[in-house]
């Protein structure tokens, strides 16, 4: 283990292999489950709809990582926001919303 973060949980790893050219690796764990049930459980409660701003999702870090790696989108870039609604409303990454709207 390369790096622990204990205020997330995410854990990265380091690999390297001599066998195939001297490659390395990364690889980034985190354990989603409080983040994912909570977010189910603020699913189930209802919401006020007259309020100006809405909490619209809790996404654990190890999901940037992977919407970096595998759609090329960085959450933080204010650019990609179409995309990320677009993650958020999809049915792969709905566990991902706090309330059940369209973003």
């Amino acid at each position: 283990m390369l790096d622990f973060d204990p205020s997330t949980g995410m854990k990265t790893w380091f690999s390297s292999s001599d066998d195939d050219g001297g490659t390395w690796n990364l690889r980034y764990e985190q354990d989603t489950s409080p983040i994912l049930d909570r977010n189910k459980e603020s699913q189930a409660e209802g919401f006020d709809k007259r309020a100006d701003m809405w909490h619209a999702a809790s996404i654990p870090n190890v999901v940037l990582m992977e919407w970096l790696t595998k759609h090329g989108v960085r959450y933080w870039d204010r650019n990609h926001a179409p995309a990320v609604k677009r993650l958020l409303n999809s049915d792969e990454y709905r566990h991902l919303r706090v309330k059940n709207f369209i973003i």
